[in-house]
């Protein structure tokens, strides 16, 4: 019984010290930022969830049967939360998110990948799906030399016609905007 109680209470030390860790951030969660995806006839077709992670960011995208074309799709955060402009293929979205400013295009680029690059996406070929993604470029909260998808203009999920194949500039060849989903401080 001594035995036990001394490896029970060895055990909660070293949790407890761990616990303390001054090397770790204080993380409090916030609740998640949600979006609408709009499709390019303005028509909303899912939902994007973003989720301040203590390193990153989760992103969760649900979306509604038939809401893109069967197949995979380039996802790219873009620096102007603003998909008012489905007509125009979503071009008040701006360019990618840090593009240009220290690395490349493209997660398997070896110059990038800057932070908007993100994994494809596989739109199913009947009923609703989802995706879940994580990246450590971004943030919505600090200013710790991260991407702030909530800057003064926010941030645009874009979703492109085709595959990005994550190395040629400047998009990887994923073709036309077709959704949009605007990440902004707005409620």
């Amino acid at each position: 019984m001594l035995r036990t109680g001394f490896s029970a209470l060895a055990s909660l030390l070293a949790l407890a010290a761990c616990a303390s860790d001054p090397d770790l951030p204080a993380f409090t969660p916030q609740p998640p930022k949600t979006a609408w995806i709009v499709a390019a006839d303005g028509r909303p077709i899912g939902q994007a969830q973003f989720l301040e992670a203590p390193r990153g960011v989760m992103i969760r995208l649900e979306f509604q049967a038939g809401a893109l074309p069967p197949g995979w799709h380039g996802l790219h955060l873009h620096n102007v939360g603003n998909c008012s402009d489905f007509a125009e293929g979503f071009r008040a979205s701006g360019d990618h998110l840090g593009h240009g400013e220290r690395v490349q295009h493209g997660l398997m680029n070896p110059a990038g990948p800057d932070a908007g690059d993100l994994p494809n996406l596989f739109s199913a070929p009947a009923g609703p799906f989802a995706a879940e993604f994580y990246s450590d470029a971004i943030t919505l909260t600090s200013a710790d030399g991260r991407a702030n998808l909530l800057d003064g203009d926010g941030t645009a999920l874009v979703i492109h016609a085709s595959a990005d194949d994550q190395t040629s500039q400047p998009i990887g060849g994923a073709g036309a905007r077709i959704a949009c989903a605007a990440v902004t401080n707005l409620p």
